[in-house]
């Protein structure tokens, strides 16, 4: 698994395909930053946000690397679709790793808050953000080549499913009862941003509630994509 992680992942970054949403992501999170003083909640909160769709992003620029061709013949040297998948989530989830080391670490070390985060507030952060950074990635593989054979249609529809996330509360206020329970199944991304907002009045025990809910979304759907694997073609 080891070698074929650091394949992949080394195949990926000579592709380039990182570049586009590395680079827009890290402009849009210094431009958020480009006043200062701000609140350590609020901004925390916000770049949770921008993570949770940049994570999505690159996770399925990853999985979309290898052509078909490739891709069988890693599947005759490592005997298993499913590592192949798993080596993807990996990789994935590592690219998605540095994006959060960033958006973490860059305030704190050019100043951008009045004061340092307390160990709370340092807890509630890093959780906050790997946890919406491996839904993000969670979410992307349903949108790779193997499901949606075209780009063109596979990233707009991972854009809507992530501001239905974002919208999920008012838009199960204006759905009718009977349809109400589509706005349950969307990602619980937005409850996650939510509690990361009210840092000073929430109880950790609650917050950490939604973590695990967050969690729990992803794994499932990370069970589910595994199990699908074997049945169908990693690429079309």
């Amino acid at each position: 698994m080891y070698f074929l992680c650091r394949y992949l992942l080394q195949h990926h970054l000579r592709s380039q395909r990182f570049f586009a949403p590395m680079v827009i992501y890290v402009t849009t999170v210094m431009l958020f930053y480009s006043y200062k003083p701000n609140p350590i909640a609020d901004s925390y909160s916000f770049t949770a946000m921008l993570l949770f769709g940049g994570a999505a992003w690159l996770g399925l620029m990853v999985m979309n690397t290898e052509p078909s061709g490739q891709i069988q013949l890693l599947i005759v040297h490592t005997g298993s679709k499913r590592k192949i998948a798993v080596g993807q989530m990996i990789c994935a989830w590592i690219m998605a790793l540095s994006l959060t080391v960033f958006t973490v670490g860059y305030p704190v070390l050019f100043g951008m808050f009045n004061r340092h985060p307390t160990a709370n507030e340092w807890i509630i952060t890093w959780s906050g953000h790997l946890t919406l950074s491996l839904l993000g990635i969670s979410i992307a593989v349903f949108f790779q080549k193997s499901y949606i054979s075209r780009f063109s249609r596979s990233m707009p529809a991972l854009i809507i499913v992530l501001i239905l996330s974002f919208i999920q509360v008012s838009l199960a206020e204006k759905l009718p009862e009977a349809l109400r329970w589509i706005a349950g199944i969307l990602p619980p991304a937005i409850y996650l941003v939510q509690e990361m907002m009210n840092t000073e009045t929430m109880m950790l025990s609650s917050y950490f509630g939604i973590v695990l809910w967050n969690m729990v979304y992803a794994v499932v759907l990370l069970i589910i994509h595994f199990g699908w694997v074997n049945r169908r073609e990693i690429r079309s």
